[in-house]
């Protein structure tokens, strides 16, 4: 491993295993933090994150509108972080924008020992419902968020997928360095 590049980007993945340890609201204020540091086009930040917890009485119903293939791992989740935008003008930077701010969240989470796994599988309709977001906003991704478990608790499908390593595609081909010069 490249010893220049920080731990919580080679550590970080996309965790199916959470334990019953709550996050405390340090924790969170800490996660919110990390988020408005995340670079912004001309600082507009404009992210909405919706904060909802295994004791909230929407957690059920944000659960039940994940895709049956999130809901499987996704139950053991503390909390659910809802990225949210508006949908007017500058739309395309805003997707950039709340990406950055996300990335950011799931570094500081990692450092300070949470496993994260962001997710694409949803539906809208459902989590705007539960939470009470309108209409004209786009709910962007989920993040499932909760203190680092035990694999050896999980179901033998979900260990395998938890202990699994991160690989990346090393091919310098994805890259085009063509008009530098090394």
């Amino acid at each position: 491993m490249n010893k220049r590049i920080i731990p919580e980007i080679l550590n970080r993945k996309s965790s199916v295993c959470f334990s019953s340890e709550s996050i405390s609201l340090e924790e969170i204020d800490l996660l919110i933090e990390a988020t408005k540091w995340a670079p912004s086009s001309r600082n507009m930040q404009p992210w909405k994150v919706i904060f909802i917890s295994k004791k909230d009485d929407s957690y059920e119903n944000v659960l039940m509108a994940l895709s049956d293939s999130n809901q499987v791992w996704a139950k053991d989740a503390e909390i659910f972080a809802i990225f949210v935008i508006s949908d007017d003008k500058n739309i395309n930077k805003k997707f950039l924008d709340i990406g950055f701010c996300g990335q950011n969240m799931m570094l500081q989470a990692e450092y300070m020992g949470i496993a994260s796994h962001p997710m694409g599988g949803w539906s809208e309709d459902l989590v705007k419902s539960s939470v009470g977001i309108p209409n004209e906003n786009h709910v962007v991704f989920i993040l499932a968020l909760g203190k680092k478990g035990n694999p050896n608790q999980l179901e033998p499908e979900l260990k395998i997928r938890e202990c699994k390593d991160r690989m990346r595609d090393n091919n310098k081909n994805n890259f085009n360095f063509s008009s530098w010069d090394f």
